[in-house]
């Protein structure tokens, strides 16, 4: 009796010590695999929700430079990440055989969280991650048609502050201005019959999505040079600007 009770309690101290070892394992897999594609998961739902919320600020605007609203207001989580209004992006938009020739200086706004960014800018919504690679989110309202092209420039500027971390913000637009800038006249010089064309050029860090959406978007050419895409063949031209002032409340 005493010889079995012996072998019964050396097989139950291996049995124990057998699962105590596979719970260490388990543990230390858990810790050294689970986790970081956890995290994974949870950075791509950050963006995913982030992005989601972008095209949300674009619909808006977009609303506002259609004047279908004078102000619109959304809420994004931003998850550990930032919200700015920037600065630098720039649209020139040139008429032939006119005087007409503008650079507009749009600005944007961009959400950033561990080196991906996701950017709102003049009408367009585009996710940069990785070394400098760019994909389209939602693409901007610049349309060329085989009888017309409509430019519509969205100019982003600040009302109060310009950047946030708030864990959960609410971005509001207002519509300051809205004018038509092409045709200036309705006949003879700077007029759609005194127009051979359209040219569009876009000066951004985001400008290889840009040439991008132009070279898929439809009757969009390349112009004369680098960057530069022309509408032509055309019986009516518009370029409209609108000024949206965007304010955080956190």
């Amino acid at each position: 009796m005493r010889l079995h009770g012996d072998e019964r309690a050396a097989r139950n101290m291996v049995g124990f010590t057998l699962t105590f070892a596979i719970i260490v394992v388990s543990v230390g897999l858990v810790a050294t695999m689970g986790y970081p594609q956890i995290d994974n998961l949870s950075q791509t739902e950050r963006l995913d929700n982030a992005e989601a919320g972008m095209e949300l600020v674009a619909s808006n605007f977009e609303q506002l430079q259609e004047q279908r609203a004078t102000v619109r207001t959304n809420e994004l989580s931003l998850s550990g990440g930032s919200l700015t209004v920037i600065e630098g992006p720039t649209v020139t938009v040139e008429a032939e055989n006119t005087d007409f020739a503008r650079t507009y200086s749009v600005g944007g706004l961009q959400y950033a969280h561990e080196g991906t960014t996701i950017t709102y800018e003049n009408g367009g919504v585009f996710r940069t991650y990785g070394e400098g690679n760019v994909a389209i989110v939602d693409r901007p309202s610049m349309t060329c048609t085989e009888d017309r092209a409509v430019v519509s420039v969205v100019r982003v500027v600040p009302e109060s502050t310009t950047k946030t971390g708030a864990d959960y913000v609410s971005i509001s637009g207002a519509a300051q201005t809205r004018e038509l800038h092409f045709p200036i006249n309705r006949t003879g010089p700077d007029s759609m019959a005194a127009a051979d064309e359209l040219r569009v050029s876009v000066s951004s860090p985001r400008s290889i999505a840009w040439n991008r959406h132009f070279e898929d978007a439809g009757n969009w050419t390349a112009g004369p040079t680098a960057g530069t895409f022309r509408c032509d063949g055309i019986e009516a031209m518009y370029v409209r600007e609108t000024v949206v002032s965007v304010s955080f409340d956190t």
